[in-house]
C-alpha cells in the first residue's frame, strides 16, 4: 500500500482530498446532484419542487425555533403569504378604509330644497354613502326657503334603504350663520333637524357634508 502511494500521481492525490472534503461537511456543490441533508449545499441554478398531488415542501424544526430562515437577505419574496402575523390573524387587525364612496341622493319632504335654491348656485344635494366598514356619510347643503315649518325642528327626509342606523342618530350640525343645530336620524332612516335658530328669517341652511354615522 505505501508503494502505491508513492507512486501515485499529484492529480491522484488531489482527487483523494476532495473526497475526504466531502465527508467533513463543506460546502457540496453540483447541479443536477443529489441533496444531501445536514451538509451545506450550493448550486448555480435554481432548485424547484413540484408536487402534482399536494403540498410541495414541508418542514419541521425543533419547537421554538423557526422552520425557515433566508439568512441576512433583506429583500423581499414575492408571492409569500403568512398565516398569522405575531401569532394574529388578519381578522385581528384594523381593515383599511375604503378610499372611495359612492354616494346614493335621497329625496326631500316638501318645502326643503337643495342649497341651489336658496344660494343660487350649483352646490351638491343630499346624497349618502357607506364605507365597508359600517360607517356613513352624508353629504350636501339643504334649506328651507321659509324658514323651518316648526322651530324647534322639522322632517327633512328620508335615507335611501340599506343607509337607515340600527339605533338612533343624534348629530350636531351646522346651519346659517354657524349656530349650531341637531340632526336626528331615526331607525326608519328619517332625519328631523332640531334647529338652534329661534327665528329661522327668510331661509335656513343645513350643512350635511362631513357628517357621518354608525350604521350598527
Amino acid at each position: 500500500m505505501k508503494n502505491l502511494f508513492k507512486k501515485s500521481s499529484p492529480v491522484a492525490w488531489f482527487l483523494l482530498g476532495i473526497l475526504v472534503a466531502g465527508g467533513t461537511g463543506t460546502a457540496y456543490a453540483a447541479n443536477g446532484g443529489t441533496f444531501r441533508l445536514g451538509q451545506s449545499n450550493s448550486a448555480t441554478a435554481t432548485t424547484k419542487l413540484t408536487n402534482t398531488k399536494g403540498t410541495a415542501l414541508k418542514v419541521i424544526s425543533k419547537a421554538g425555533t423557526p422552520p425557515i430562515s433566508v439568512g441576512s437577505n433583506s429583500t423581499k419574496v414575492p408571492y409569500f403569504n403568512a398565516d398569522k402575523l405575531d401569532g394574529k390573524d388578519s381578522t385581528a387587525f384594523q381593515p383599511k378604509l375604503s378610499s372611495t364612496l359612492r354616494y346614493t341622493s335621497f329625496n326631500l319632504n316638501p318645502g326643503w330644497s337643495s342649497a341651489s335654491t336658496c344660494l343660487g348656485d350649483a352646490a351638491l344635494g343630499p346624497a349618502v354613502a357607506k364605507s365597508a366598514e359600517g360607517i356613513a356619510y352624508l353629504r350636501g347643503i339643504v334649506c328651507y326657503p321659509g324658514g323651518l315649518p316648526v322651530a324647534a325642528g322639522g322632517s327633512l327626509g328620508t335615507l335611501p334603504a340599506g343607509f337607515a342606523p340600527s339605533t338612533l342618530q343624534i348629530i350636531p350640525v351646522v346651519q346659517n350663520d354657524f349656530h349650531i343645530g341637531t340632526l336626528v336620524i331615526s331607525p326608519l332612516g328619517e332625519i328631523t333637524v332640531v334647529s338652534a335658530i329661534v327665528s329661522p328669517g327668510s331661509g335656513s341652511l343645513v350643512f350635511l357634508t362631513g357628517l357621518s354615522y354608525l350604521l350598527s
